[in-house]
């Protein structure tokens, strides 16, 4: 079986030309969040561009590109995390609803 080795590093910020664009690179995350994000982030009228990569399998990161309309990309990247946060838990009560399980 192979594994990949871990990230070297979980969270590392680029910062563009100015506050408004930025690249962060999630260490071993893939397209699971980078889609998800992306498209929450997309949803906001404070983004004004949002793209995700995932250079290699091989390599355990993936970049978020983000540009917004006048805001800080680091404060807009932490409202779009805790926007998908909520969905997230929304969507983890309907399932224990509708399966009648309990949670712990």
């Amino acid at each position: 079986e192979h594994k990949l080795k871990p990230a070297d590093e979980k969270f590392e910020v680029q910062m563009g030309d100015d506050i408004t664009n930025a690249t962060f690179i999630f260490g071993d995350e893939g397209h699971t969040l980078g889609n998800a994000l992306r498209h929450v982030l997309m949803q906001r009228a404070d983004t004004d561009f949002c793209a995700y990569s995932v250079p290699h399998p091989s390599e355990p990161k993936m970049n978020l590109r983000l540009q917004t309309t006048g805001k800080s990309a680091i404060e807009v990247l932490r409202a779009g995390l805790e926007d998908l946060r909520e969905i997230c838990d929304i969507l983890d009560e309907r399932i224990h609803e509708e399966f009648g399980i309990m949670k712990e």
